[in-house]
């Protein structure tokens, strides 16, 4: 066991688990609110997402629901959602040696009913987000609150999103780790912004990042 003084802030939407998959659970939480005989509305509602289309336009006319209703339907609902491979594992293989932090952007309710559907609050030692210190990423007061709290002598942050992640964790001194996409992030990733806005490691799984910090114990245990 180390004095674990050395910490891992992870971003959590499409870097923990696929965001993709919290639509699909909301869409499928209100379609069963509104229309629970019609099986055929939560097919439609992800159809028309993916053709760019106001599902909940189409929802509010369709169904005479108020949009008010749905947006708090889909902010507030507990998810049905599953981690990333390797994501448990890095986390049971590591905590002994690190202490664990999330930065988060997004509504207090929304998050946590998130942290908590993953099983992350097993893990996670500190955990910010947006709405509840008032500031967004990539604001330093995010990053700051996450070194006032963790308090360890360095941080590596894992996320994906190039416009907001990298940019203020860099300019701290951490080191930045990218989880290419996976096929379905909601955010594009944008690799063509100047240097100050890209991480220092690229990778395309879990298990590459497990790699990395397999060789980083190593050092941390002097072995």
């Amino acid at each position: 066991m180390t004095s674990k003084n050395n910490a891992i802030v992870f971003d959590l939407d499409d870097t923990l688990y696929p965001e993709i998959d919290y639509l699909k659970s909301a869409y499928q939480f209100i379609s069963e609110r509104i229309a629970p005989i019609d099986k055929t509305l939560y097919s439609l509602m992800i159809e028309k997402y993916f053709k760019n289309e106001n599902v909940f336009d189409y929802v509010e006319k369709t169904y005479n629901v108020d949009k008010s209703q749905l947006l708090n339907w889909y902010r507030t609902h507990f998810p049905h959602l599953k981690l990333y491979p390797h994501v448990e594992c890095f986390l049971k293989n590591f905590r002994d040696d690190f202490k664990f932090a999330i930065i988060t952007d997004g509504r207090s309710i929304t998050q946590r009913n998130k942290i908590k559907s993953l099983g992350l609050d097993l893990y996670i030692d500190t955990i910010i987000i947006s709405e509840e210190i008032g500031s967004e990423k990539p604001s330093l007061a995010n990053f700051d609150k996450v070194e006032q709290l963790l308090n360890c002598e360095s941080y590596c942050y894992i996320a994906d999103n190039t416009k907001k992640d990298f940019v203020t964790p860099n300019m701290m001194g951490w080191l930045t780790i990218c989880l290419n996409d996976q096929g379905n992030n909601i955010h594009n990733q944008d690799f063509s912004l100047p240097n100050e806005f890209l991480p220092d490691i690229r990778v395309s799984s879990w298990q590459e990042i497990e790699n990395i910090f397999s060789k980083k114990i190593k050092l941390i245990r002097g072995k």
